[in-house]
């Protein structure tokens, strides 16, 4: 009986065993699996970790997502697996389809980082699982707050499915359809893992490898990826694999955002040929332009150094003509792309100065701060808007901050802004202000404020007599040599402003003997003979060269007209005249952007010239230049004698009437 009862376990044992040996199998193939994955990269096989046309140094042995050495890489330990009798009945387990989408659909219920973390701890990786993981955990911290994201990533890095669902990339990488290597890298990029770490080399070495492969849409997001990324070696040859294959193949490009992802990704570096290409492809697809393409275009251009004239007067009068719906983000980032790339359109500039100058009262004193700062770096002049906004800081001073008031202070008088009957009230309340922070002013910021208000024809008493004290004017020469230099010359304009324009100030304040004299301006040859031109002008008595005055101001041409000239024309619409024309050549720059209202320095200088006895004549070489030579002759007449053209624009005038 108990022989009988004896084979009859045995028997059983064998067919239990039989029955369960396939999923045994399977079993010790995932041990045999996880224990091969817990290795050391050394103790690997050299296929595993090395792969062909890879570029750039071998990636260190450090921990897979960090470059801190305070983390270790910790190996995986297998699960505990259920007994063959504990294992589900075949009816009861969900098959493999169900069991994916089951994944799936738990993944698109978390809400944090650490709920898709324990969701892949309790779950097998495969190349989808890794890289929706990670688009999932970037995808759940993008609304929350500055402060609860970054709580929530200091718990992701410590957790330790973070340090599994790296390994999991990279030994899937290779596996990895190309959609799913971008958006890897991207959520790697997004989550501010180190770019040195494993992880994020593996996956660059991968994509280069496999970057003939990519679509249009892999290609979008990976030049998102790229965009976001330091100039690391394999970023960079990354970056230039990305080049050729957009050289060899445009027509990969069929649509307007990855056209703009690719030109953000290329960079400046990129070769005339492809920015070529890259503009014919723009302009063929300008027409489909929205708001948005046309806003994006712009500062993809000038992140790229596209400077395309043709595709930015698309892009700018798409802009102009709606520039009512665009928010301040856009309009900031407008002109900024505009600046980069050395182009001033005055129709698109006047129409956003416009209306922020009608919506003023709804912007942040900040925010038009802002805009006007950038107006200033285009050398435009917004008059409305200015004078609306110094009504704003008449009334109210004291809610500025010291950087705003820097900032008026550069921008009023940068754009030689006229603020007519009210330029008292806005000076004396600018200074309250300074006066305000008087104490806690730096040196250097003292003496800017001074510069500025100088160049206004504005010197308050208190910020001058503690900018020329002598503890304030060592602090100032303490600075490295090249940082004097630039304040050595704010010093030496603030010098001859007091002298010249003599301010009626309590007692006598000038700058102290500390200064070395100026270098001389250099004498710069005139771009045409104009020496010869202006001397053959009626009315000129004789004509002298490269005049240097106060020595800090240098005259190209000193005309001496002949006393019947100078009592009969009257240059300059001056009462009385004097008898020395300032002749100066000055470039575009001297003039605000598309009128002949003079600015900063150059607004001083004519100013000094008149309290000298000089009327200035300031002649625009660069139009000069463009005009026939008959018609130079003509202009020099006309700027130097403005009477002679009024006068035969009347007689014209009256000649029409009579034909009449």
């Amino acid at each position: 009986m108990n022989i009988r009862k004896t084979g009859e376990e045995v028997f059983r044992k064998a067919l239990l065993f039989s029955r369960h040996r396939p999923l045994l199998a399977q079993l010790g193939s995932l041990l045999h699996r996880e224990h091969t994955h817990n290795k050391r990269p050394e103790q690997r096989s050299a296929s595993s970790w090395s792969w062909n046309h890879v570029v750039g140094p071998a990636v260190s042995t450090v921990r897979y997502y960090s470059q801190d050495d305070h983390f270790s890489a910790r190996s995986r330990q297998p699960r505990e697996l259920q007994k063959p009798s504990e294992s589900l009945s075949e009816h009861q387990k969900p098959n493999k389809k169900e069991k994916k989408n089951l994944f799936f659909r738990q993944l698109d219920e978390c809400s944090s980082p650490s709920d898709v973390l324990d969701l892949v701890t309790h779950n097998a990786q495969t190349y989808r699982r890794v890289s929706n993981s990670l688009s999932r955990i970037w995808e759940t911290t993008k609304k929350m707050s500055d402060d609860y994201r970054g709580y929530e990533l200091k718990l992701m890095f410590e957790h330790q499915g973070f340090e599994e669902l790296c390994q999991g990339v990279i030994i899937e990488a290779p596996k990895m359809r190309t959609e799913d290597m971008a958006y890897s890298l991207l959520a790697l990029v997004r989550l501010g893992v180190p770019q040195r770490s494993r992880v994020v080399q593996i996956l660059l070495r991968v994509i280069q490898e496999n970057l003939n492969h990519f679509d249009e849409r892999s290609l979008s997001v990976l030049a998102g990826a790229l965009e976001l990324m330091d100039p690391l070696q394999n970023v960079e040859a990354l970056k230039q694999g990305l080049r050729l294959k957009l050289e060899n193949d445009i027509s990969l490009i069929k649509n307007i955002l990855p056209l703009q992802s690719v030109m953000r990704a290329v960079g400046k570096e990129s070769s005339d040929e492809l920015k070529r290409k890259l503009e014919k492809k723009a302009l063929g697809m300008a027409n489909d332009f929205t708001l948005p393409n046309a806003q994006y275009m712009l500062a993809s251009m000038a992140i790229m150094g596209l400077n395309s004239r043709p595709l930015l007067e698309i892009c700018c009068k798409k802009i102009e003509e709606n520039v009512q719906g665009i928010p301040f983000s856009r309009l900031m980032m407008t002109l900024k792309a505009c600046q980069d790339l050395h182009y001033r359109n005055y129709s698109l500039l006047s129409s956003i100065a416009e209306y922020m100058a009608t919506s003023c009262a709804m912007w942040k004193s900040k925010q038009v701060i802002l805009l006007l700062l950038e107006f200033e770096k285009l050398h435009f002049h917004p008059t409305t808007l200015m004078d609306k906004f110094a009504e704003r800081v008449i009334q109210n001073p004291d809610a500025l901050t010291l950087k705003d008031i820097l900032s008026i202070l550069k921008v009023y008088s940068q754009l030689n802004h006229d603020l007519g009957d009210h330029k008292s009230e806005f000076l004396d309340g600018i200074t309250h202000a300074v006066e305000a922070y008087l104490d806690r002013l730096h040196p250097d910021n003292l003496l800017k404020a001074i510069y500025f208000l100088s160049l206004l024809e504005h010197f308050p008493v208190l910020p001058l007599e503690r900018l020329l004290q002598e503890d304030t004017l060592e602090q100032l020469f303490s600075n490295d040599k090249q940082r004097v230099l630039g304040l050595e010359q704010k010093l030496h304009v603030v010098d001859i402003c007091l002298r010249l324009d003599q301010p009626a100030l309590p007692r006598p304040l000038s700058v102290p003997p500390i200064l070395g004299d100026l270098p001389a301006p250099p004498a710069l040859p005139p771009p045409l003979d104009l020496f010869s031109m202006l001397k053959s002008l009626e009315g000129v008595e004789t004509v002298e060269e490269h005049l240097v005055v106060e020595k800090i101001y240098r005259i190209d041409f000193v005309i001496n007209l002949s006393s019947e000239t100078s009592h009969g024309d009257k240059p300059l619409q001056d009462q009385h005249p004097p008898r020395k024309l300032a002749v100066l050549c000055v470039p575009s720059s001297a003039y605000c952007f598309g009128t002949s209202h003079v600015r900063g320095r150059m607004a001083m200088q004519t100013r000094h010239l008149r309290i000298l006895g000089y009327s200035p004549v300031l002649v625009p070489v660069q139009e000069l230049v463009l005009l026939p030579e008959e018609q130079r002759s003509e202009m020099l007449e006309r700027l130097v004698f403005p009477e002679r053209g009024e006068a035969g624009v009347e007689t014209a005038a009256t000649l029409r009437s009579g034909d009449e």
